[in-house]
């Protein structure tokens, strides 16, 4: 699935248990607490739902080092950083997923279908003697496959041709004498508009034996009922 650039490129952390439990009982009364510590003093006096959708920040964490460097200063416990961070989940930023097209993952998944198909159908015809010679392995339809496509190609060259010639020709028949140089730039244009149109449905029928569904063999009866 295509993936979208990353809005919020900010690093968040879950805090763990034993992080919250120091916040909540020692920086109650900072002042100058940013706002994520802030955030998660006032969540902790509502419900512990509302402390498990607080997140930290960097400056968050700065905050707090530099205030735990105050902190053992007068403290008798030594409290770290490493120390409060077990058990703390790490968020890092991620791009949000396009969902892809309806009609284009429907189109995917059928065309696996027929892969996965003509693979069961390759590995299993030699073990099968209703399958074992398909009409795909005989030279008669790999013809009737070329001239198929051969008709389409002549057919997209003609198209192409009579564009070009009622550019060239046509054009000077119903309106009068025409100047060579303007005939020859008419004829060009009607070609290649013909030709962009021609290309669509030309690809469309080469690949048209691609996409077809396949149809399973019946298997041949080997005795009368």
């Amino acid at each position: 699935m295509p993936l979208e650039s990353i809005v919020d490129a900010a690093v968040r952390i879950k805090p763990s248990v034993k992080l919250i439990d120091f916040i909540t009982k020692n920086a109650r009364d900072a002042n100058d607490a940013p706002i994520g510590v802030v955030s998660l003093i006032e969540a902790s006096k509502k419900s512990k739902r509302e402390i498990a959708s607080v997140t930290l920040k960097i400056e968050d964490l700065r905050w707090l080092s530099r205030y735990l460097a105050e902190y053992r200063k007068s403290a008798t416990e030594k409290v770290y950083m490493h120390e409060l961070f077990d058990d703390s989940d790490v968020i890092l930023p991620s791009p949000e997923v396009t969902p892809r097209n309806p009609e284009l993952e429907a189109r995917i998944q059928k065309l696996k279908a027929q892969q996965n198909a003509r693979e069961y159908q390759a590995m299993t015809k030699s073990i099968d003697s209703a399958r074992k010679f398909l009409p795909e392995d005989s030279i008669s339809y790999q013809m009737k496959q070329i001239n198929r496509q051969l008709i389409a190609v002549a057919q997209f060259v003609f198209s192409v041709i009579a564009g070009f010639a009622f550019g060239f020709i046509g054009v000077e028949l119903v309106i009068g004498n025409l100047d060579f140089g303007f005939r020859l730039l008419l004829g060009i244009i009607c070609g290649l508009i013909i030709a962009l149109a021609e290309i669509y449905f030309l690809a469309l029928k080469l690949n048209e034996y691609d996409f077809d569904t396949l149809a399973t063999p019946k298997a041949k009866k080997l005795h009368q009922d």
